[in-house]
């Protein structure tokens, strides 16, 4: 797997769980707790040991801990960015994971972002299909989009089923979403208001 990815775990470990934790899963996972290089390419193996014993110890299922990974994920800023500006609405940003690999593609391509296709199942349920990626993958991406669905403001149901994460839609403006200005934290630059 891509350094990025066993980094982003490590990032999630300790900051969820803190570094002695971090210590204890890379001993058991036979790494070292200095943590990983982002542009370094590691065993798969590396990363299921990471999430197992990390589940092992906090004696929770594994798929669970992949999707608080992926809201985690949308903690940050430049990441919840990227995400919101897909879509001006929570559907719209689902129909917008189509484009991820090929996004992630040109920032990293050997990341090894699954390809994900999004269908309309019913009026107010979509399935985001994942069919040739690791079961990991799913449950990353069903954190992402619940984590994205609160900040929306939308309000449903997301399950891992099979290759496909399900999204039953229930109510797209449940609360009001967290803010997004397109423009916001760029800086000004030339003549004119700040």
């Amino acid at each position: 797997m891509h350094g990025l990815i066993n980094r982003s775990i490590e990032g999630f470990l300790r900051d969820t769980y803190g570094d002695v934790f971090w210590a204890d899963v890379a001993e058991a996972s036979g790494i070292d707790a200095r943590g990983f290089q982002t542009v370094r390419q590691y065993p798969d193996s590396v990363s299921y040991a990471l999430i197992n014993n990390a589940a092992q110890r906090l004696d929770k299922p594994e798929a669970e801990l992949l999707e608080d990974l992926g809201a985690w994920l949308t903690r940050f800023e430049p990441v919840r960015r990227l995400l919101r500006f897909s879509g001006r609405n929570f559907v719209d940003f689902l129909y917008s994971l189509e484009e991820l690999q090929g996004r992630a593609h040109m920032v990293l391509p050997d990341l090894g972002m699954p390809r994900i296709k999004v269908e309309a199942r019913r009026e107010d349920e979509l399935r985001v299909l994942m069919p040739d990626c690791f079961d990991e993958w799913r449950s990353v991406v069903a954190g992402v989009i619940r984590s994205m669905a609160d900040d929306y403001g939308a309000l449903g149901l997301i399950a891992v089923e099979g290759t496909a994460v399900a999204v039953q839609v229930s109510h797209e403006a449940f609360t009001k979403g967290r803010g997004f200005d397109l423009g916001a934290g760029l800086a000004r630059t030339g003549g004119g208001e700040p």
